[in-house]
C-alpha cells in the first residue's frame, strides 16, 4: 500500500514538473515570437510579421500583446496600400484589433494608443461626420494611453498630431461639429509643440522632429522649422515611417 502511495506521489510530482517546464517553454516561445514580430515590423516586413502573429494561440492569457501588434501591422499595411479603399480597410482592421486588445487587456496602454492611431488614419478617407465623431474618441483614447504609460514618447506624438490637425480644421467642419456635437475639444499649435518637446525629452526621434517642423512651419517660425529639418537628418531611423520623413526633410532642405 505504501509502495503504491509513494509511486502515486512520484508520478504526481513528475507531472507537475513537466507542466511547469511546458508553461515556461510556451512563454519563452511566445516572447521569442513577439520579439521577432517587432523586428520584422521595424524592417518593414509587414506580411511576415502578420503570418507570425496569426500562428500564435488565441487563448493565451497574454493575447492582448498579440492583438495590439496585429493592430500595428494592419496600420503599416494600410500606410503602404496603393488604393484608398484598401488603405481604409486596413485602418478599419487596425481599429478592430485595437478594440479587441483593449478588451483583452484594459489596463495596458497599447490598445488605446493603436485605437487612436487607427481612427486618425481613417480621417483621410471618410466623410466629415465620421471625422468629427472620431476626433473626440481619438483624444480620449490617446490621453488614456498616456495615463497608463506616461513614458511612451509615441503617445505624446499621437496627441500632438491630434492638436495639429484639429487646430487646422476647416470652417465647414467646425460648423458641423458645433451643430451636431456642440463643438470639438480645444486644440492648439502651442499644445502640439509642447507635446512634441515632451516626446523628445523621452526619446529624440525623427518623427518628433519632423512633426515639430510642421508645427513651426504652420506657426510661420521659419528659422525654427529649418532647424528641426536639420536635426531630422542627424537622427537614426527607428521605424519605417521615419525613413520617409527623413527623405522629405532632405528634399525640403534642398529647396530651402
Amino acid at each position: 500500500m505504501r509502495l503504491h502511495t509513494r509511486a502515486g506521489l512520484f508520478l504526481a510530482a513528475i507531472t507537475l514538473l513537466l507542466l511547469r517546464i511546458s508553461a515556461v517553454h510556451g512563454q519563452a516561445y511566445e516572447d521569442t515570437t513577439l520579439q521577432k514580430v517587432d523586428e520584422l515590423l521595424a524592417q518593414g516586413k509587414n506580411l511576415q510579421a502578420w503570418d507570425n502573429l496569426r500562428s500564435l494561440p488565441t487563448k493565451d492569457t497574454n493575447y492582448g500583446d498579440v492583438l495590439w501588434r496585429m493592430a500595428r501591422t494592419q496600420y503599416e499595411l494600410g500606410r503602404l496600400a496603393e488604393l484608398d479603399k484598401k488603405a481604409l480597410k486596413f485602418f478599419q482592421e487596425t481599429e478592430k484589433y485595437a478594440r479587441a486588445a483593449i478588451e483583452a487587456a484594459p489596463t495596458r496602454s497599447d490598445g488605446y494608443k493603436w485605437l487612436a492611431i487607427g481612427l486618425g488614419a481613417q480621417s483621410k478617407y471618410v466623410e466629415t461626420e465620421t471625422q468629427v465623431k472620431h476626433s473626440r474618441e481619438i483624444k480620449k483614447n490617446i490621453e488614456k494611453a498616456i495615463s497608463l504609460a506616461p513614458d511612451d514618447d509615441i503617445s505624446y506624438l499621437v496627441l500632438s498630431r491630434w492638436h495639429y490637425k484639429m487646430s487646422g480644421l476647416g470652417f465647414f467642419a467646425r460648423i458641423y461639429a458645433d451643430m451636431i456635437y456642440g463643438g470639438i475639444p480645444k486644440a492648439s499649435l502651442k499644445e502640439a509643440e509642447e507635446l512634441l518637446l515632451q516626446a523628445i525629452g523621452l526619446r529624440d526621434r525623427i518623427a518628433h522632429r519632423y512633426n515639430l517642423y510642421k508645427v513651426y512651419d504652420r506657426m510661420d517660425r521659419a528659422t525654427d522649422a529649418r532647424t528641426q529639418l536639420g536635426k531630422v537628418l542627424l537622427l537614426p531611423v527607428t521605424f519605417p515611417e521615419e525613413a520617409e520623413e527623413k527623405a522629405k526633410a532632405m528634399k525640403k532642405l534642398g529647396k530651402l
